[in-house]
């Protein structure tokens, strides 16, 4: 079991590291974004309002909090994303600028497309399955909270 294992995961790290690069080279080309900000753009716009807390962003994106913080300095610096204070709790937050938005309206069509590309030779049938997997080994617990 323990080969089989290990395939898995290097077959992963694989098609992740030969994804990363595609998603690096097109959206840095096509969108000026690297393939960082763009996830974690792409939390914050699918965030209620276009906003998280910053400690729960950090653990969406597997990011440590001053990783995250160093980011969102440079997306304030584009006017793509802003830190705020929340108005229930005073924890810090993040948010999604309308900069932001509409350059994330593009990047999004952009990956969507580089993504097809990347599972187009998967049976339409697995996929579902393929993704459930891949999240199980995500170990987010943070779904279940």
């Amino acid at each position: 079991m323990t080969a089989d294992a290990l395939g898995l995961c290097l077959a992963i790290s694989r098609a992740h590291a030969s994804l990363n690069l595609k998603l690096r080279e097109d959206l840095g080309a096509f969108h000026g974004l690297d393939y960082e900000d763009f996830t974690l753009l792409h939390q914050l716009l699918r965030a209620e309002g276009g906003r998280m807390p910053t400690a729960d962003l950090s653990r969406a994106l597997g990011l440590p909090m001053s990783a995250l913080l160093r980011k969102m300095v440079s997306l304030e610096k584009t006017g793509l994303a802003e830190r705020t204070a929340g108005a229930e709790d005073n924890r810090r937050h993040a948010a999604i600028r309308p900069g932001g938005r509409k350059l994330m309206q593009a990047a999004v069509t952009t990956v969507e497309a580089i993504c097809a590309d990347a599972v187009k030779s998967l049976a339409p049938e697995s996929l579902p399955q393929v993704n459930a997997a891949l999240l199980a080994l995500c170990l987010d617990d943070t779904s279940n909270a």
